[in-house]
């Protein structure tokens, strides 16, 4: 699969102007320019995370026609890869929660519980998360974009750069009062993205470009925060970064995938 660079800046046009202009009601509603039904401002929230994966099935179809676009989807939703990278797209950012939990508790700093989701809620909200949020944004990022990158980069390289575009993508959010980010410094929450897409890496090169995988990583990762709210202080933030900051040095160091292609 060799893709010009032309390719990836129009995946990138197309994914930034689908949740631009998809956000923009919401936007001017926020700025009380328009008047938005909350039920309409939580439909077009959704509607906008399939820009990735719309941009890339779109292009996927233009340049290798239907096989293509099928791999794509199938690889979505197979698991053809050592279950032992389950482990770590299931269960990573979730124990780095518990941590930041544990932390924070041993600190004296309390987790702001009001803002997390009821426990009855984490079932039917991690299959929303599944399936509006992670399999639309990951189809575009790690089935994509990722693969791409890779062509012309290390994967460190390749990392950063995506975990960048990929922060900046949510920069609508930061400006819309009932979103995640809303709550998150932007240059914090770029951090966090870039410090997450290198684990993504990780997981990519390991499963040998599951898109599925990625999915499993996205979803828990989710799941974990509306969990555990340590997002919500900046003391929660900064432990979690640091926690999983290590462990991605230690990927970048210890992970074969990384030295086998650098």
């Amino acid at each position: 699969m060799k893709s010009s660079k032309k390719d990836l800046i129009l995946f990138f046009v197309i994914a930034f102007g689908w949740m631009w202009l998809i956000n923009l009601p919401r936007l001017l509603a926020t700025f009380t320019v328009i008047v938005l039904p909350p039920f309409l401002s939580t439909i077009m929230g959704y509607v906008a995370l399939f820009g990735p994966g719309v941009a890339a099935f779109i292009l996927t179809r233009a340049r290798e026609g239907k096989e293509g676009t099928k791999a794509l989807w199938r690889s979505g939703w197979k698991a053809k890869f050592a279950k032992k990278w389950l482990l770590p797209a299931i269960l990573l950012v979730p124990a780095a929660g518990l941590l930041t939990w544990l932390i924070l508790s041993l600190l004296g700093l309390p987790i702001q519980w009001q803002y997390g989701a009821p426990p009855a809620m984490i079932v039917p909200i991690g299959l929303m998360i599944w399936l509006l949020n992670a399999y639309p944004e990951e189809y575009g990022w790690r089935g994509y974009a990722l693969p791409r990158l890779l062509e012309k980069f290390s994967p460190l390289a390749a990392s950063l750069i995506l975990g960048l575009i990929w922060g900046l993508w949510h920069l609508p959010l930061h400006f819309i009062p009932s979103t995640t980010q809303s709550a998150i410094p932007i240059w914090e929450f770029i951090l966090q993205t870039v410090v997450l897409a290198v684990l993504y890496t990780w997981l990519h090169l390991g499963t040998g470009g599951s898109v599925f995988i990625a999915v499993l990583f996205h979803t828990f990762g989710n799941i974990a925060g509306a969990a555990i709210p340590y997002w919500t202080t900046e003391a929660g933030r900064w432990v979690s970064f640091g926690i999983l900051l290590v462990a991605a040095v230690l990927v970048v160091l210890l992970g074969k995938q990384f030295k086998k292609t650098d």
